[in-house]
């Protein structure tokens, strides 16, 4: 049944909203939030999330997890090799699909600065955009590489920008459409946009339901498939030119889910279903759990 008393779609417009799913925000503060289709465009959104001013105290800033050097403990070690496995990765998508060894690069929603260190080490001219002050600071006193907030973008030039990443931040975002354009206007004629988003058409949403770890509400507030954000993105200016999986997902978020449900031995039962969907995916990449998406902008209308 199509629902018509709920407001029209936040990205397009559009009435006739669907109910996708209830989902409880598991890390911070236990409230549930409603998920709504549009038939329009494709995207589910997060129905009345709290205002863009009120969600600090719903980001939960753990900088424990920012490893340095010398982490411990289990979980302390495998987060340090995965995420320097994942750095490697996310340069080789950088310098692959840029067709470059360097350049300048805007990192937006950058967090403790691990992979604009990384970029900047290579001989990129990384710009870093952060709206937290404690992961701002991290990053100075780790890497010494300054950040800006997000403010000061305003004061950016257009065309200054061979890559734009943003690494599962976009699904954060109050107001996509302005910063698509924004993005737009910062990318040099034939530059790319890289970002990672949560796949709601992966093995492991579908098998979780509601209490998919990556649904996150209410910090998520987009949930995108690869239709309904290639189709956003090209309204703005952009080409979809490749898309791929990230990796270590499914692991990540499968364990994560496991725990929503109070599963015994959720650790162990995440692992397992991780493998199971990471192995789907090695034949059918839309169900990935995550995937990046390489966007071209358009010099003229295709």
């Amino acid at each position: 049944m199509i629902y018509q008393d709920f407001k029209p779609c936040p990205l397009c417009g559009a009435s006739g909203q669907i109910p996708y799913a209830n989902c409880t925000d598991f890390t911070v503060s236990k409230e549930s939030y409603t998920l709504m289709r549009c038939p329009s465009c494709g995207v589910v959104y997060t129905l009345d999330p709290p205002r863009e001013d009120e969600m600090s105290r719903y980001d939960k800033v753990n900088l424990k997890l920012k490893l340095g050097d010398s982490p411990s403990g289990l979980i302390g070690r495998l987060y340090y090799h995965v995420r320097n496995l994942m750095l490697r990765k996310k340069v080789r998508i950088v310098e692959s699909q840029s067709y470059r060894t360097g350049g300048s690069l805007l990192n937006y929603g950058a967090k403790t600065g691990f992979f604009s260190h990384k970029m900047e080490k290579r001989g990129w001219k990384v710009t870093s955009v952060e709206k937290y002050h404690e992961e701002r600071l991290f990053s100075l006193e780790m890497f010494h590489h300054r950040m800006i907030d997000v403010p000061e973008m305003d004061a950016l030039h257009a065309g200054t920008f061979d890559v734009i990443t943003l690494w599962h931040v976009f699904e954060h975002c109050h107001n996509p459409h302005e910063l698509l354009d924004r993005f737009y206007e910062l990318l040099r004629p034939g530059g790319i946009l890289i970002m990672a988003c949560p796949n709601i058409c992966s093995t492991d949403a579908m098998y979780y339901g509601p209490y998919w770890a990556a649904y996150d509400v209410p910090r998520h507030l987009w949930h995108f498939n690869p239709s309904s954000i290639s189709a956003l993105a090209y309204k703005h200016g952009f080409t979809l030119m490749h898309h791929e999986k990230m990796p270590f997902d499914s692991f990540y978020i499968s364990i994560l889910s496991e725990k929503h449900l109070h599963h015994r031995m959720s650790f162990l039962r995440g692992m397992i279903h991780g493998l199971h969907s990471w192995r789907i995916s090695l034949t059918r990449r839309s169900k990935s759990s995550s995937l990046v998406y390489v966007f071209r902008k358009r010099i003229t209308s295709e």
